[in-house]
């Protein structure tokens, strides 16, 4: 029993975020989640651009768009819980977070309007999305 219990906690503990020790990692790490918030945002612009046009079914893409909404989030909350290295990092960090939070919030929005069956407003909600996921793969590029 106590074996597993000891298991138990190291595997609990072992999905915790932490503080890195360089910049290169903290970097490393922004670029990642930046690629990861595109993939949701590109994932929700399609999504937008079927539902528009009214080939899908409408919990089709309220289903697509909350699990855009739930990843983009999953991985902000991911990121903000690594502790920057140093000041050059918290920088970073600043840059970073001026983008996930209108991606997630837009994401957000975009999943409240397709579970309201509100497909007029997707199109509107969804219209800074392009741009959002153009900055977060330049993100991307840059920190690689």
């Amino acid at each position: 029993m106590r074996r597993a219990m000891t298991l138990l906690l190291l595997l609990a503990v072992s999905g915790c975020t932490g503080p890195v020790r360089s910049f290169g990692v903290y970097e490393s790490k922004a670029a990642n989640t930046a690629r990861k918030t595109a993939s949701a945002v590109a994932t929700a612009e399609l999504a937008v651009q079927v539902a528009t046009r009214d080939r899908t079914f409408g919990r089709t893409a309220a289903q697509t768009l909350a699990e855009a909404a739930r990843d983009a989030g999953d991985t902000q909350g991911i990121f903000d819980a690594i502790q920057p290295p140093d000041r050059r990092s918290d920088q970073l960090r600043s840059q970073l977070d001026d983008l996930l939070q209108p991606a997630v919030s837009t994401l957000e929005d975009l999943r409240t309007a397709a579970r309201r069956g509100d497909v007029e407003s997707m199109a509107r909600i969804a219209a800074p999305l392009e741009k959002l996921a153009g900055e977060l793969q330049d993100f991307d590029e840059a920190h690689r």
